[in-house]
């Protein structure tokens, strides 16, 4: 069977999918398919096509049965939001700032409600506070428990699987003042040394090196970007080189190649020290704490290595998909760690597509012998890249082939600096010298590669679809799959579905009659944004923080309208200016083209209305003021209409801006939808008294505060659905009061805080409504 790990590896993917969508799948059910697939497989041994299959559905139900398995959330639901006493010691610390640091904790007991509980569990330690630990630190502590928050909003960055994928299903919350520390350097042999030997190398490279230089190696070399300011590592990924700050075959290869080298030049015995090689390069693994690109280069050089002097034939591709394989019989959710999808499809990229390139390019050149492995591993991650990160460089072909040899040189100088210096501390330092100058000139050239203009090309999210078109059409081009030998059924078949495919979606695009309203989840604060037949798309209000911590529009806003496509908005309408309702824009206006801005007052005495009229006139986007009897018409069959506040308003009666927000009714095939900012029951009282409204759906004022959803307010304007835009907060939103009164009136809510992003449909016969969480 050539390459048996096609067989292995993909269905076991397949299976680990399977049980991460159905998480559910009763265990007895799962034993069933496994023991079934296992009587098959031995079964059909003497028989080759039906072998193959059988296997596959062994693998199929191995993958599913054993990351079932290991999920651990039904073993600790009991612990989720209870108040606990907890023990542990301090691993590794993540995060510090003057007022708030996070760690990684290996709790020993938690106590809740008296009852002591034996929980040696890996948890997420978060402290507000002064107070900071280091690693080996044994603590005990009062605090929060919860379980890590998924994804509210589609297509973004899903934290729990995150953590999942790190073995981490429980987050402590804890105030400073509650954590006392017992005891400090509670490690082991191997950890104590590991942190002596971290602690070595970066005395040795800030000792040697600028601030700046050193910085770069120890991110290089450590495989931790937090070593890099934001602006330096922007400009890593921006011209496509952020790979060489991820462990991986790099720099395994620079290790294997030097201590290879070394012995060569000893005269040790080959077998020996292949062997010494193999265990200094996963002391390296142990020492960088064994990232899932690092293992699959130590799998893939541990198996050339022994191969090599065991003269048996190397299959690279076979390695690979071995070294896949087997760490996802260990780590199956690491399938959705976007590093360990990087590392392998690029790894597979530049064995099958490098010499195709080459043949396709029908040059027999040393700059296309250069170029074709970078433009290998470009094409086979483009897909992966758009889907996470929706940046593609422009320049990464250039910018791999200049800066990334200056790098890597300067890791092996790296390395030999830090060699060197257990020998002679002075050679040591004019080594540093020399690496300075190296990465003088390497800072230099990536500040003029960072100067070029349209250097990064903004893609939306790709579908599951398209991304499997891509790779059909990658294959066909290079040769692997020949089109012209295929039957002329399966020719068919496929350009069937094509076209198919094709005019679904141009039938979709041009038969499109809807409104889809899609109230984000950003947490305590409001943003909706309205999409009108795919063409026309508004916001109302942004979100924001009221605190500064938390950046809504780099972490939620403007991802999401990226990766749907949506680059340029019709409208931005802000309700009022308040943080949580319009602090985002700020910062999306730099990112996204704003036609409109729709204000209804002006404030001069307000900080954040100043910092937006002043980004407005930067951007060349255009500020109007819309009061009552304002419309502003999509199309025959869509309009906003403003029905608060007055062109003649007192803004001077109202200390509290909450009572001038905007009210905003958006008509969509004659299905109302009311948008009230942050109303209160005075200003619900002005708009009953001007309009007589009867609607649909209530965006519910001021995130369902008390002092707003009068009973008289609700019972006038008769919604079916009412919609909550809230986060955690400490103002008691939504109040337990309001909630009854909605309840009162059969009026169902939806919340972004439990629902996640709320979604309605409208249709000129329909329209429906749904979270995407509770959908």
């Amino acid at each position: 069977m050539k390459r048996p790990f096609y067989y292995f590896l993909f269905p076991y993917i397949i299976g680990i999918y399977f049980s991460y969508k159905f998480y559910n799948t009763p265990k007895l059910l799962l034993i069933i398919g496994l023991l079934f697939s296992m009587v098959l497989f031995i079964l059909s041994i003497s028989k080759e096509k039906v072998f193959i299959y059988s296997l596959a559905l062994l693998v199929f139900f191995t993958g599913y049965y054993n990351t079932n398995s290991m999920k651990k959330e039904d073993k600790l639901q009991f612990l989720y939001d209870n108040k606990i006493e907890y023990t542990g010691i301090v691993k590794k610390e993540i995060t510090r700032s003057p007022s708030y640091s996070k760690y990684v904790l290996i709790t020993d007991y938690i106590k809740i409600n008296g009852t002591t509980y034996h929980v040696k569990e890996k948890v997420l330690l978060n402290i507000n506070g002064k107070k900071t630990f280091k690693a080996g630190d044994k603590i005990k502590g009062i605090g929060l428990i919860k379980k890590p928050k998924a994804n509210t909003n589609p297509k973004l960055f899903n934290y729990r699987l995150y953590l999942e994928t790190k073995n981490i299903y429980l987050i402590i919350y804890s105030r400073d003042y509650s954590i006392n520390l017992l005891s400090k350097n509670n490690l082991n042999f191997l950890e104590y040394r590991t942190r002596l030997i971290r602690k070595k190398f970066l005395n040795i490279l800030d000792t040697t090196l600028s601030e700046e230089n050193s910085s770069i190696i120890k991110s290089i070399i450590l495989g931790e970007s937090s070593y890099l300011d934001k602006n330096t590592l922007d400009s890593f990924r921006e011209m496509g080189i952020s790979h060489v700050l991820a462990v991986s075959g790099l720099h395994v290869g620079i290790i294997s190649a030097f201590f290879l080298f070394i012995f060569a030049i000893l005269q040790i015995d080959k077998r020996l020290s292949t062997i010494i090689t193999i265990m200094l390069i996963w002391s390296y693994g142990y020492i960088v704490e064994f990232p899932p690109s690092v293992l699959r280069a130590l799998i893939i050089f541990t198996v050339l290595m022994i191969s090599n002097f065991t003269l048996r034939r190397y299959d690279a591709v076979n390695s690979i998909l071995f070294g896949a394989f087997t760490l996802l019989v260990f780590k199956p959710l690491w399938i959705f760690n976007i590093g360990f999808q990087l590392s392998f499809v690029s790894a597979l990229s530049l064995v099958l597509f490098t010499k195709r390139i080459e043949l396709l390019l029908k040059v027999n050149n040393k700059i296309i012998k250069l170029i074709s492995p970078v433009l290998a591993v470009q094409i086979g991650a483009l897909p992966l890249l758009s889907y996470y990160f929706n940046n593609i460089s422009l320049i990464a072909i250039i910018t791999n082939l200049v800066l990334v040899p200056m790098l890597s040189f300067s890791v092996i100088g790296g390395f030999i600096l830090i060699f060197i210096s257990y020998l002679n501390i002075n050679i040591a330092l004019f080594l540093g010298i020399i690496l300075n100058t190296i990465l003088n000139l390497t800072r230099f050239l990536m500040k003029f590669f960072d100067m070029i203009p349209y250097k990064t090309l903004t893609l939306p999210q790709p579908s599951f679809e398209s991304i499997i078109y891509y790779y059909l059409t990658v294959f066909i081009l290079l040769g692997y799959i020949k089109f012209d030998l295929l039957s002329m059924k399966v020719k068919k078949a496929f350009l069937t579905y094509a076209l198919f495919t094709i005019l679904l979606i141009a039938f979709h695009i041009t038969l499109q009659n809807n409104v889809k309203i899609e109230f984000l989840d950003v947490g305590q604060g409001d943003s909706s944004l309205i999409s009108v037949n795919n063409e026309k798309f508004f916001l109302i209000d942004t979100g924001g923080s009221l605190t500064g911590e938390f950046d809504v529009s780099e972490n939620i806003l403007y991802p999401y309208l990226v990766k749907k496509g949506i680059f340029t908005l019709d409208g931005v309408f802000v309700s009022h200016f308040h943080e949580d309702h319009c602090e985002a824009l700020l910062k999306l206006a730099e990112r996204l083209k704003i036609k409109n801005i729709f204000i209804s007052y002006e404030n001069v005495q307000n900080d954040l209305y100043l910092d937006i009229i002043k980004k407005a006139k930067e951007k060349d986007i255009t500020v109007k003021i819309l009061t009552r009897g304002d419309k502003i018409k999509i199309n025959k069959n869509v309009f906003f209409e403003v029905l608060y506040p007055n062109k003649d308003i007192n803004k001077a009666k109202y200390e509290n801006e909450n009572n001038l927000s905007m009210v905003v009714l958006l008509n969509a095939y004659g299905k109302k939808v009311l948008f009230t900012g942050d109303i209160e029951s005075e200003a619900e009282k002005t708009v009953l008294s001007q309009n007589s409204i009867d609607i649909d759906v209530l965006k519910v004022p001021h995130h369902g505060s008390y002092t707003s959803s009068t009973e008289e307010f609700l019972k006038s304007v008769k919604p079916e659905y009412g919609i909550i835009s809230v986060g955690i907060n400490n103002f008691r939103h939504p109040n337990p009061e309001v909630l009854k009164r909605y309840e009162k009136q059969n009026i169902q809510i939806y919340r972004t805080d439990k629902d996640g992003l709320v979604t309605i449909q409208i249709t000129p016969s329909k329209y429906n409504i749904y979270g995407f969480i509770s959908n």
